[in-house]
């Protein structure tokens, strides 16, 4: 078994993704998530983007159901973060009402400011403070449900999907989304290599809840899967300042006194690893659902 997938199904190891008690920490700061957001998306040289391709695989549920529905249909975007995937649905599909829905108050804050530009009095989303284990919404209430980047922080995924499957009305459809479990494994083995968290590679995958080779089959559990994407992503951080930029930001690395020091960290690569770029991978899989009839 590859390192990277040490423990990938111990989900009783420390796993910063799913702990309650370290999940709050990690989106409570959006700098540190728009550090992250930012580094990983100015090295993206490869691969599709998510908001374009998630609008582009919802248009044959969303515009179906404006047809059919007196009123405008309703989206809920669980797990919505900062708003950035939710933007795009928000400008492909202005007539929708949509639901953001975050466990944080500090990423629904975000997201009121990233919509807030694209949003008419037509479509003005609301914002729920919820857990998605729990979601306040009555049964069969939403015509869409989208989970971005999100399953991957519970320890019972499943009973998410559950959730999301409960919400659909009886024509709804689901999309979900998760990362492969090696992602970035690159930056791992270079962490080891460079001594700088000799223990990376020994360590879960972050995404090891809910990656994207077991989401078709979680989706399944609750619902009916009606298609799979897998799309593979490069990424090229030109330099060390930029490289950790990102670094310091994953809960996954022991840093030590570098933690909260990008241009420390960066000065260490330097001289651990050179000033050159690097690049790493990752697989993202969307996954479109249908409500399964009772």
């Amino acid at each position: 078994m590859p390192s990277y997938l040490h423990g990938q199904r111990d989900l009783n190891a420390q796993q910063p993704f799913t702990d309650p008690a370290q999940i709050p920490g990690l989106y409570a700061d959006h700098h540190r998530v728009d550090r992250r957001s930012n580094a990983l998306l100015n090295a993206k040289t490869h691969g599709l983007h998510v908001g374009e391709t998630a609008a582009d695989l919802l248009t044959s549920a969303i515009l179906p159901a404006m047809r059919d529905n007196v009123s405008a249909p309703v989206v809920a975007d669980i797990g919505c973060g900062n708003g950035r995937p939710t933007r795009a649905l928000l400008t492909r599909f202005p007539h929708a009402r949509f639901l953001a829905v975050d466990a944080s108050a500090a990423m629904l804050a975000q997201a009121r400011a990233h919509l807030a530009p694209h949003q008419t009095r037509a479509n003005d989303p609301m914002y729920l403070q919820a857990d998605f284990h729990h979601l306040p919404l009555a049964d069969q209430a939403v015509d869409v449900a989208t989970a971005f980047f999100c399953l991957y922080h519970s320890g019972r995924p499943g009973h998410v999907v559950d959730e999301i499957s409960r919400v659909l009305k009886p024509t709804g459809m689901a999309l979900m989304i998760s990362k492969s479990a090696d992602s970035y494994q690159e930056l791992d083995q270079l962490m080891v290599d460079t001594g700088l968290d000799t223990d990376a590679t020994r360590r879960p995958s972050l995404y090891a809840a809910a990656s994207g080779e077991d989401l078709p089959t979680l989706a399944a559990a609750s619902l009916n899967v009606v298609l799979v994407l897998r799309d593979p992503h490069v990424f090229r951080f030109r330099d060390a300042r930029h490289l950790a930029d990102y670094l310091v930001t994953i809960p996954k690395y022991q840093l030590g006194d570098l933690r909260g020091d990008p241009a420390a960290l960066a000065a260490e690569l330097r001289r651990r690893h050179g000033d050159g770029p690097t690049t790493a991978t990752s697989t993202i899989t969307y996954v479109l659902a249908s409500r399964r009839s009772s």
